[in-house]
């Protein structure tokens, strides 16, 4: 594990009608992301908000869009990757998984970026795989 003498820093840019990313508490692992403008999801839909919020994440580390754990328990998820070297605005999907609409109003939090470090391996193709008491064994294969 690595120990930093204080946090690290992520550069941020906002866009004019974007809310600034926040954290309910100093040690929350997610940044919280805002709706700029009122949306409506119906269920069985998805939408995209784009939250006006560009990072800079580093080399070496990947942005993982997550859910709200509010919102899931009301049937809306979302998920999605952020690129090192990405610095386009942050779009969040939003899917309605539940049975009822839901608005979302501005200012409401929607999702949220946890960074992470990310190993980026050389794809080494080779006729065969290293043998493991697992095998191909998929799906179920460890309830049976």
């Amino acid at each position: 594990m690595r120990i930093f003498e204080g946090k690290p820093s992520l550069m941020a840019m906002l866009d004019e009608q974007a809310i600034r990313p926040t954290r309910a508490h100093e040690d929350d692992a997610g940044l919280d992301l805002y709706s700029p403008a009122p949306f409506w999801i119906h269920p069985g839909e998805h939408i995209c908000i784009d939250t006006g919020v560009h990072v800079a994440i580093p080399a070496g580390f990947v942005g993982l869009i997550t859910s709200k754990s509010g919102l899931m328990a009301k049937g809306i998820t979302s998920r999605g990757t952020i690129d090192s070297g990405y610095t386009g605005s942050i779009r969040a999907v939003l899917y309605n998984h539940g049975q009822e609409g839901y608005q979302i109003k501005r200012g409401d939090k929607i999702t949220q970026l946890i960074i992470l470090p990310c190993v980026t391996p050389i794809i080494d193709v080779v006729d065969e795989l290293p043998a493991t008491s697992r095998g191909e064994q998929g799906f179920g294969s460890t309830g049976r």
